[in-house]
């Protein structure tokens, strides 16, 4: 339908039979680049962060899996660490600690590739936050950042109770979110944080 005057200057609805074919013709200019440019990391090598929603091929996305992924990378590393886009979007909104307000600064290193706009972040007190959950729920070190080599002498002695001290049968209470665990764990089962 369309809208004209008629002869008495009222405007008025009319049928648009038959329709131009002029109008359904839509030029759209849309093309690759000659020369790509890949902003994420393409590394066939290192094993990437899980896909979000992909239970089913067994990508699971916990602080298991963030743990995991931070520990193939050397410190100094950083930002090719943090160019994946399924990590990004992992840490942006983790249900633990949501850092979508603090993201800006890095997905500009990663746009840019700007390693000390990346290095300055990880200093940051929010990923630092990360770090020493990431340290407390892997029983071994992440070494994404270089500033969260970390031994057990200096690191953060969080859960420090004995794990015999649960006889067997009785459920044991996470000192991080009080979910109740069976004996035989040693992580918790809600939040895979250490006993």
């Amino acid at each position: 339908m369309f809208q004209e005057k008629d002869s008495y200057g009222n405007e008025v609805l009319r049928l648009a039979r038959p329709l131009p074919v002029e109008y359904l013709l839509v030029d759209i200019p849309a093309s690759t680049p000659l020369t790509p440019q890949y902003t994420f990391n393409a590394d066939s090598n290192l094993t990437p962060f899980p896909v979000e929603n992909r239970m089913v091929d067994g990508h699971i996305q916990d602080f298991n899996a963030l743990s995991n992924y931070c520990q193939q990378f050397r410190p100094g590393h950083f930002l090719e660490g943090v160019s994946d886009f399924h990590f990004l979007l992992y840490i942006s909104a983790m249900d633990m600690l949501p850092m979508k307000d603090y993201m800006s600064p890095i997905l500009e290193a990663v746009r840019t590739k700007n390693s000390d706009l990346a290095e300055n972040w990880s200093r940051s007190e929010h990923w630092a936050t990360v770090e020493q959950l990431i340290t407390a729920s892997s029983s071994s070190l992440p070494t994404l950042s270089r500033h969260v080599a970390l031994n057990n002498a200096t690191g953060p002695n969080i859960g420090d109770q004995d794990e015999a001290a649960a006889p067997n049968g009785i459920l044991w209470t996470c000192p991080h979110c009080t979910f109740l665990n069976p004996p035989e764990l040693a992580t918790c089962e809600m939040c895979s944080l250490p006993r």
